[in-house]
């Protein structure tokens, strides 16, 4: 059976999520912050964030044009978060178990994973006014975002699954604005107090609880990276005991 600890958060989620489209995102730390890859860099102010972002992405558009192909800009901008450059989006999912095995992976006692809860359109309704998913072509990518006088609040965007990785996680993304503030700390720091958003911390006592769900899930390393890669790592972990390793 479930620990009554375990039985609390999946209430906790069940409750947030009752009456709304809920996106999650996993941290194997409460340390970390709602911040995109792009707004984690140190840099002065946003100027240089703005300088180093548009040549993160001429250079990849232009040096990898014959392996990537792309000249939709967002299109562009998804690869780009793929394969690990540095960008101002923020990777969320549509699903609890796929945030949940973000958290906990690579677990280890002494460390509190946090699973963070998010309601998309009343996101947007604040930033924008509109109840709405924004479709990215309403955007001008990067027009949008190199005026630095354009602060604009984070926004929810639902990308095209131009991947297989995007589509087997339940990909979509939350793109920063110009303020460089982290998620939790947009609109006043409120978004928690007007239960837009909302965390979870996990304690150690339900490691067990959360391995087990997320093996009833269906989740693992294969399931979420469907390439070779993740079928390596899978099967060393479902074949090899942690006293061999």
């Amino acid at each position: 059976m479930y620990s009554d600890k375990w039985k609390k958060i999946l209430d906790e989620v069940n409750e947030f999520t009752m009456d709304a489209n809920i996106w999650f995102r996993g941290h194997s730390s409460t340390s970390y912050s709602l911040n995109s890859g792009l707004f984690r860099l140190n840099f002065n102010n946003i100027e240089e964030y703005i300088t180093t972002e548009s040549q993160l992405y001429t250079y990849y558009k232009s040096l990898g044009y014959m392996l990537h192909t792309e000249d939709n800009p967002w299109h562009l901008l998804y690869s780009m978060q793929h394969y690990g450059v540095k960008t101002r989006l923020l990777d969320w999912t549509e699903s609890f178990a796929v945030a949940l095995f973000f958290a906990t992976e690579n677990w280890k006692s002494g460390n509190t994973p946090r699973i963070w809860l998010l309601k998309p359109l009343q996101l947007n309704k604040l930033a924008r006014d509109k109840a709405e998913i924004i479709s990215p072509n309403k955007l001008e990518y990067p027009a949008t975002y190199n005026d630095t006088r354009n602060s604009l609040n984070s926004l929810a965007i639902y990308p095209i699954k131009n991947s297989r990785r995007i589509l087997a996680q339940h990909g979509v993304f939350t793109i920063q604005g110009n303020s460089g503030l982290p998620l939790d700390k947009e609109f006043n720091g409120e978004l928690v107090n007007l239960n837009v958003l909302k965390s979870i911390d996990l304690p150690w006592e339900v490691q067990r609880d959360a391995f087990q769900y997320l093996k009833q899930n269906g989740i693992n390393r294969y399931s979420l990276f469907p390439d070779l890669d993740g079928l390596a790592l899978h099967i060393n972990q479902l074949l090899i005991p942690p006293y061999a390793l």
